[in-house]
């Protein structure tokens, strides 16, 4: 009889050890795996582009990607391009940069 009782302690520690709060490193690694990464140099030819430097938004462009984006291009139809460090990717729908520059019109 004495051997329930142990290991019904013994049951009760392993449900504390497994409701303890995460350490922050912990939860940061759990965030991070579930994160989008960040594509790099990615092309987006766009429809249509506001540019209201640093910022370009573009709408109707040739890309399925969803999330960040960094290190990128944005086509204009007039074939202006804009460089830009950061931005976000909406698939087909929009494209928005951010710490953009205009780059030479090909």
């Amino acid at each position: 009889m004495r051997r329930i009782p142990i290991a019904l302690a013994a049951l009760a520690a392993a449900g504390a050890v497994a409701m303890a709060p995460l350490t922050t490193a912990q939860a940061a690694s759990a965030v991070s795996l579930n994160a989008p990464m960040a594509r790099a140099g990615e092309v987006f030819t766009c429809q249509e582009v506001d540019a209201q430097l640093p910022d370009v938004f573009a709408r109707g462009c040739d890309t399925g990607h969803w999330g960040p984006v960094s290190n990128f291009l944005i086509n204009s139809r007039d074939r202006t391009v804009y460089h830009c460090a950061t931005g976000w990717a909406e698939g087909s729908l929009w494209v928005r940069g951010q710490d953009c520059r205009r780059l030479q019109s090909s």
